[in-house]
């Protein structure tokens, strides 16, 4: 039977509330960069340093990870929550409850129980606010103004997640998670400001197709990816096409995705720490680095989507994965042989390519998951997405083994060779010349 989009239909339009600065920003964004700096940024830094901190090795840091990024898997479950109790409000701010008690385990506990228990609460938590974040731009406003206001909404995110980052490198582990806990409370507060509220007397729109959502990706795609990725959550169904997709283009390219997530969450789960055993690169400069580093790509998903559009996502998506190979490979190199310990030179311009590099990945993978796909775009967009997830809590669990029984250099040669092999799969589909879908 031939996969067909299931039309989501938004079932409320918006009560017009007070407060919002201008036509497409809403004081409740403010609450959404918190979230940013809370998910992407402090706990991405600090969780790793709490759990080494603790006795922890770095099996038990990939562990941890691990746990967050399934907890963040759950989205499916609070999008139907949502749809059937339309408490968007509720679960937007119980998400942030659940992200601060997660911190709290941080706090106050000690031990692996207590930081898989922490970590699956802020990566539940993230799911909750995430998905009905998307769903406040989705349900409640006019299709014509998805792409303006999820761009907002991202750029807030994003700025939030660059500040998060920066801050947790000058804290020490358990003071920043208790401030990262306490900074629940004005995301409560300001989070109130600007919500829109369901009104089922007021109007329908409907015809609102997934592969609609799957198109928007490309033209607003985030640094976190945290919006866009709960609109494309997979469905049941969606697996039951695994079969026919690996047997074509895409069933390539989406075993290539899966070995690159697998390689990028082995190196990145780890990376405040890894960082500091490599390389003796401090804490507070390592996160300073990302931070950074991060910031300054932000301008260039412009330019990866005119390359896309020139030279073809698989063309692009094959050199923005050599990119990372080679970074990955040569902080290797550099730990191995100890040559930062005559100059960090090398290890802040390999880095810089491995994470400048993000945004042409982004874009490029995006798009060829649309056009490459012998179904519709919606189930394409959710099977890779489901791939990326599995491969990070994957490669989170064996980074830290691989680091735990060979070293932290190791990691990265790990890593690398990871990179190589989705490569490898990558650089077949460059010759088919798949087009960059249009803008709708």
């Amino acid at each position: 039977m031939p996969y067909q989009a299931v039309p989501v239909v938004a079932q409320q339009q918006v009560i017009p509330t007070k407060g919002p600065v201008h036509r497409w920003i809403e004081p409740w964004y403010v609450a959404y960069a918190i979230l940013g700096a809370l998910a992407s940024g402090l706990a991405v830094i600090l969780i790793p340093l709490v759990v080494t901190g603790g006795g922890g090795g770095s099996t038990e840091i990939g562990t941890a990870i691990a746990a967050q990024n399934i907890g963040a898997l759950m989205s499916p479950f609070w999008g139907g929550v949502a749809d059937k109790s339309k408490a968007y409000r509720s679960i937007f701010f119980g998400g942030f409850l659940l992200i601060g008690l997660g911190f709290l385990a941080f706090t106050l506990l000690h031990g692996a129980s207590a930081w898989l228990a922490g970590a699956f609460l802020v990566g539940l938590g993230t799911a909750a606010s995430n998905t009905v974040a998307s769903l406040f731009v989705v349900e409640f406003t006019p299709p014509t103004e998805w792409s303006v206001r999820i761009s907002w909404l991202q750029t807030f995110n994003a700025s939030g997640s660059v500040i998060g980052m920066f801050l947790a490198g000058w804290l020490a582990p358990h003071t920043g998670t208790l401030i990262s806990a306490l900074l629940v409370l004005p995301a409560l507060l300001i989070g109130g400001h600007g919500l829109p509220v369901p009104a089922e007397r007021l109007p329908r729109f409907g015809g609102l197709h997934r592969d609609t959502l799957a198109r928007l990706v490309k033209r607003v795609e985030p640094v976190t990816a945290s919006v866009i990725t709960r609109i494309h959550h997979p469905r049941l169904w969606d697996f039951a096409l695994l079969g026919p997709a690996m047997r074509s283009a895409f069933g390539m390219f989406l075993a290539g995705w899966f070995c690159f997530s697998l390689a990028v969450s082995a190196f990145s789960s780890l990376y405040p720490v890894l960082m500091q055993n490599s390389f003796g690169m401090a804490v507070s400069r390592s996160s300073t680095l990302i931070a950074i580093v991060t910031a300054l790509s932000i301008p260039l998903y412009n330019l990866a989507g005119r390359l896309v559009s020139r030279f073809g996502p698989a063309t692009m998506l094959g050199v923005g994965i050599g990119a990372r190979a080679l970074a990955l490979l040569g902080l290797g190199v550099v730990a191995l042989t100890h040559l930062s310990s005559v100059s960090t030179v090398p290890v802040i311009i390999l880095f810089t390519l491995f994470q400048g590099i993000w945004p042409l990945l982004s874009v490029s993978a995006n798009d060829l998951a649309a056009v490459s796909a012998p179904f519709g775009e919606g189930a394409a967009m959710g099977l890779f997405n489901a791939a990326a997830a599995i491969a990070s809590a994957a490669g989170a669990i064996l980074g830290g083994v691989v680091a735990d029984h060979l070293g932290y250099g190791a990691v990265s040669v790990f890593a690398g060779l990871v990179a190589l092999g989705a490569l490898a799969c990558v650089v077949p589909l460059a010759r088919q010349h798949f087009s960059a879908p249009q803008n709708i």
